[in-house]
């Protein structure tokens, strides 16, 4: 593969991108606003650009890692972004989980100036984009698809061509709007059978609740997700938006949309999502097992 390469956004996911990139032999360029993780990059030899517009002229294929699809417009097409510089055929790789109608006009905006953007939503986070091992969710083109997918297989390992642009951050809003809305029914759930008397660790395993069991209940405590509660409700914001464009009504979706913003206006964007449990359990006045701070059987736990 002889491509130059550049992300632009490299907290998390990005960083995790940069570094899977790097440990493969693909050396990429990067820039964000955040100092601090530039500088955390270049300590382990990352090249880093002043802006977009400086790393486009470095690089042939860009991925975007930023939290809104505002976000991304800002970087590919506003001042000193990567459309003032970037040559035609440069392959942008719109990693946000974006909004698919803003999308949908970014891919616009990017054609007439003869650039290949492709929208590509992730899932399998930090873990997932270090190890190679992201599901990745395309909208683009047949042409831009190919020639983004040599990119693709580097940090997936499943990628679904789910049409033209758009499409692929539709496909992540409803991934979302279906993980989210069931780890939150799923806690709820939990909760009323604590009550009821239940054995918590024991209705997790009739639910099925596997991975989500680990961070609730593992052998050192609740365990952060890294994922925030204000990202969280962001991804719940734009697919509430997507049900409105297409007209769909979603009374469960909107009453969990409606939960998270008041919990987040409980304890802050910044708060991991686990920590919305702990708001929950309040508000139930239930708690479930935490290791860290007990146990349903501690005299199995000694």
């Amino acid at each position: 593969m002889d491509r130059k390469l550049g992300i632009i956004g490299v907290g998390r996911m990005g960083g995790a991108m940069w570094r899977r990139l790097h440990g493969l032999g693909h050396d990429a360029a990067v820039f964000d606003t955040a100092t601090e993780a530039l500088a955390a990059l270049k300590a382990d030899g990352a090249e880093v650009a002043t802006s977009p517009r400086d790393l486009a002229s470095r690089a042939d294929t860009i991925i975007c890692s930023l939290p809104r699809s505002d976000d991304v417009q800002i970087a590919l097409l506003e001042d000193d972004g990567v459309a003032t510089t970037a040559q035609p055929g440069t392959v942008i790789i719109d990693t946000t989980s974006g909004a698919p109608s803003h999308s949908r006009d970014i891919a616009a905006h990017c054609a007439t100036r003869g650039l290949a953007y492709v929208d590509a939503g992730v899932s399998g986070g930090v873990h997932g984009a270090a190890s190679g091992a992201l599901n990745i969710m395309v909208g683009a083109s047949d042409d831009n698809f190919s020639a983004a997918k040599p990119i693709l297989e580097l940090l997936g390992q499943t990628i679904w061509h789910c049409g033209p642009p758009g499409t692929g951050h539709a496909m992540k809003t409803v991934l979302n709007l279906s993980n989210q809305g069931k780890m939150l029914l799923e806690i709820e759930a939990l909760l009323v059978g604590r009550a009821a008397g239940l054995d918590a660790e024991q209705m997790m395993d009739v639910l099925g609740l596997g991975t989500w069991k680990s961070f609730l209940t593992g052998p050192d405590g609740r365990r952060q997700f890294g994922f925030s509660l204000g990202m969280s409700c962001k991804d719940y914001d734009v697919g509430i938006g997507v049900a409105k464009e297409e007209d769909v009504p979603v009374r469960t979706l909107a009453a969990a949309h409606q939960t998270m913003h008041a919990i987040l206006d409980a304890i802050g964007p910044d708060a991991d999502i686990v920590d919305y449990v702990s708001v929950l359990e309040h508000d139930a006045n239930v708690e479930l097992p935490n290791h860290g701070h007990g146990h349903d059987h501690e005299e199995d736990h000694p």
